[in-house]
């Protein structure tokens, strides 16, 4: 079983000018033929795993994909670890995989950053430590509610302190960064609330602050994925749980994005049509760099 194929929709300002499927076929001698699948790009919370627990269909299919030699790259808005610690769970799991392969809210939230403020710039930061870590590498400073910058990224350790100065910063004129918008993010033993929920509570305070988001559904990650695996756009999928981040995201990068239903129900969205729907990787095992 291939899963249900859906077409895209041609007119939403999100997903942006896709043509009547013209990403999914390819005209040959008069046929139209699906396009051949060269290359993945693919999300991590809900496809690879559920907190800390494997997907094994999933682990599976990457698995069969590396012995093809099948390129592919991972893109999550998680916040909370390095590339080299996500790539290093993915690795205890049975996903071969480098650091280099994976592309997070972390790194793209500083390289944002360092093309909007310059270094010195004073930033209070929500968080954990990776996220600290590569904002000082950026070469900006700490700061508390003078801070000219706030960052809301997903912490463990969120309180009313930190709420406070950042509501404060954000009355003070400071704009504000949130890592990633998402409202959930699976766990072992369900869903916990993610960022998006920090984001709210800080815009409800201070309406004015209209926030920079910087993780999917903007293309960012994506694009620098694309640019790793060297596939044709026509050649290669985005694979994710959620239609208002992965979905969206894959189809304003230009390529072909399949909804899997491994994560938490994934929520409609008006205009946006996933290009597939499946309910495993193992339904594109032997898609992926056949011949």
């Amino acid at each position: 079983m291939h899963g249900q194929k859906w077409r895209r929709a041609t007119a939403s300002p999100i997903v942006g000018a896709a043509s009547d499927e013209g990403n999914e076929s390819l005209a040959l001698g008069g046929r139209t033929e699906p396009a051949t699948i060269r290359g993945v790009i693919s999300d991590l919370d809900g496809v690879l795993y559920r907190g800390d627990q494997p997907i094994a269909d999933s682990v599976e299919a990457f698995q069969a994909w590396h012995a093809r030699g099948v390129p592919y790259a991972f893109v999550t808005n998680n916040a909370t670890k390095s590339a080299a610690q996500f790539a290093a769970k993915l690795e205890r799991m049975g996903v071969p995989v480098t650091a280099a392969q994976v592309f997070n809210a972390v790194s793209a939230t500083a390289s944002l950053m360092q093309q909007r403020w310059p270094k010195g710039t004073r930033v209070f930061a929500i968080g954990e430590r990776p996220l600290f870590e590569a904002i000082e590498s950026a070469g900006f400073t700490l700061a508390g509610d003078d801070a000219e910058v706030v960052v809301l990224g997903f912490d463990y350790a969120l309180d009313y302190d930190k709420l406070r100065t950042a509501v404060r910063a954000a009355l003070n004129g400071a704009a504000i960064v949130v890592t990633n918008p998402d409202l959930l993010t699976p766990a072992d033993d369900g869903f916990e609330p993610c960022v998006g929920v920090l984001a709210a509570a800080v815009s409800a305070a201070v309406p004015s602050a209209v926030p920079i988001v910087v993780g999917k559904p903007q293309p960012f990650m994506v694009e620098e994925a694309l640019a790793l695996v060297a596939t044709a756009k026509s050649e290669t999928i985005m694979i994710g749980d959620q239609i208002a981040t992965d979905i969206v995201a894959g189809q304003r990068a230009g390529i072909r994005s399949f909804l899997v239903t491994t994560g938490m129900a994934h929520v409609p969205v008006a205009g946006v049509t996933p290009d597939r729907v499946i309910g495993s990787l193992r339904d594109l095992i032997d898609e992926v760099g056949a011949p």
